[in-house]
C-alpha cells in the first residue's frame, strides 16, 4: 500500500504523524505524508520530522508512484522502519506556493474561457511564478485583461471546490481533455477543481481555501523576436 496523500486532503495541515515503511541512509518513506512532493509544477515542501525525539531537516520530497520519500541532509536511524514519526511543515514556504498556484489556476481558467488558451503551469517559487499561456495572437492587451479579471476573482473571495474523477472518466470529458491538451497523468484518480464560474480544471497541487488570501497579482510578459511570448511571470503586489 502506498503513502496516503494527506497534503491534498488538508492544505493547511502543519503537523502530522506517519509510520516509516522504508529507510536507507538519508531516504525515508512514510505511510502518511503532510509534505508535498515535487510534482505538477509545484516544488516540494520543506520541513522536519522527529524520530525518537531527534529532529531531521527535510530538504527534498519526491513521489515514486507509490511512496512519498522524505530526504534529509542527515542519515536517519537505520532501525526506524515501523516507527511512528512526527512531521512538521515549513508553513511560510508552502503558503507562498499556494498563493501563486491559486492565482495561476484562476489565470488559466480565464485564459481558456476568453481566448481558448491552453496552458502549462511550470513552476512556483517563494516570490514569483510563471505560466505558459498558449493561444494565437497573444497580446499585451489580452494579458492585461487576464490580470484584471484574475484580480477581481481573487478579491471576491471564492472557495475552490474539488472532486475526483477516474482516469477513464476524465479522458471522456472533452472540456478537460481540451484544457489539458490531452496530457493526462497515469494515475487512477485525477482531482479537478471548480473556482466560481470558471471551467473545471485538473489540480493536483495545493491551493488557498479562499481566493481573497492571495492578494493582488501583477503580470509581466516577455518579448520573443519583438512579439509577446507565451510565458507570463506572476508576482504579488506589495501592500
Amino acid at each position: 500500500m502506498g503513502t496516503k496523500h494527506s497534503y491534498l486532503e488538508d492544505h493547511y495541515r502543519k503537523e502530522g504523524k506517519g509510520n516509516v515503511t522504508f529507510v536507507e541512509f538519508t531516504d525515508l518513506v512514510v505511510d502518511d505524508s503532510i509534505l508535498y512532493p515535487t510534482s505538477y509544477g509545484q516544488p516540494n515542501d520543506k520541513g522536519s520530522i522527529f524520530i525518537d525525539g531527534k529532529e531531521f531537516e527535510i530538504v527534498d520530497v519526491w513521489d515514486d508512484g507509490e511512496g512519498i520519500h522524505l530526504i534529509s541532509h542527515d542519515t536517519y536511524p537505520q532501525d526506524a522502519k515501523g516507527k511512528e514519526v512526527t512531521q512538521h511543515l515549513d508553513w511560510n514556504t508552502r503558503y507562498n506556493h499556494m498563493k501563486f498556484r491559486t492565482a495561476m489556476r484562476i489565470m488559466a481558467g480565464i485564459a481558456f474561457e476568453k481566448f481558448g488558451a491552453t496552458h502549462r503551469i511550470n513552476q512556483t517559487y517563494e516570490d514569483y511564478s510563471w505560466i505558459d499561456l498558449e493561444f494565437n495572437g497573444i497580446t499585451e492587451e489580452a494579458v492585461r485583461e487576464i490580470e484584471t479579471e484574475t484580480n477581481k476573482i481573487l478579491k471576491s473571495g471564492v472557495e475552490p471546490v474539488y472532486r475526483y474523477l477516474s482516469r477513464t472518466d476524465f479522458m471522456k470529458d472533452e472540456h478537460l481533455m481540451s484544457i489539458t491538451k490531452s496530457k493526462v497523468p497515469d494515475i487512477p484518480e485525477i482531482r479537478v477543481v471548480k473556482i466560481g464560474n470558471l471551467p473545471e480544471m485538473m489540480e493536483m497541487g495545493t491551493l488557498n481555501a479562499n481566493t481573497n488570501e492571495v492578494g493582488e497579482i501583477v503580470l509581466k510578459t516577455n518579448l520573443v523576436k519583438g512579439k509577446v511570448g507565451s510565458r507570463v511571470n506572476v508576482s504579488l503586489k506589495k501592500a
